[in-house]
């Protein structure tokens, strides 16, 4: 008998009307810095007379090392998300609980109430994880609530947004 998992779509991997995903011409002029001393590396590494020294070879892995760490940053770190009417740039992140402030967080989520003595403390890990992308202007904040149960964390909210005041309520409850 073949059995088949349905994988759902979580908060950090669905995609958001008010979200954007931009280029960081920052990270990429970054990128391409490295990459052009990682060339450097090995074009003076071809230059050199003695091709067997030990110069030659520690520029060779360099310029290697280099044009990798390039290319990773390149197809990592090159985009951000923005939220859009602010054009603030979007952090995700998740943050682990135990049980009992788990049930807390999902009465304030349910009451619509994040009142602002009140804050969720988080922990190394956990029974309970809040996904969550924020804007870094506090405009914007999505989160989804998930409970471990055997080998997996699954979804136990929906996946909420909040703009302006209450993002900014929910923002200082669970200090992101």
């Amino acid at each position: 008998m073949k059995q088949t998992n349905k994988v759902e779509e979580t908060l950090l991997s669905s995609a958001h009307v008010q979200l954007d995903k931009h280029i960081c011409m920052k990270q990429l002029l970054l990128s391409s810095l490295i990459a052009l001393v990682g060339i450097v590396a090995i074009v003076l590494m071809m230059v050199m007379d003695d091709s067997d020294s030990t110069l030659s070879m520690a520029l060779l892995t360099i310029g290697i090392i280099l044009l990798l760490f390039a290319l990773y940053r390149f197809f990592t770190k090159s985009h951000e998300t923005v939220y859009k009417p602010t054009g603030s740039v979007v952090r995700t992140g998740s943050l682990y609980m135990d049980t009992v402030e788990l049930q807390n967080l999902q009465q304030m989520i349910k009451k619509n109430d994040f009142p602002v003595s009140s804050r969720i403390s988080f922990k190394e890990g956990g029974n309970g994880r809040l996904d969550y992308m924020a804007s870094k202007d506090g405009r914007f904040v999505a989160i989804q609530l998930f409970q471990f149960v055997p080998y997996t964390y699954e979804p136990v909210s929906d996946k909420l947004y909040y703009t302006d005041d209450g993002a900014v309520a929910i923002a200082r409850c669970i200090s992101i």
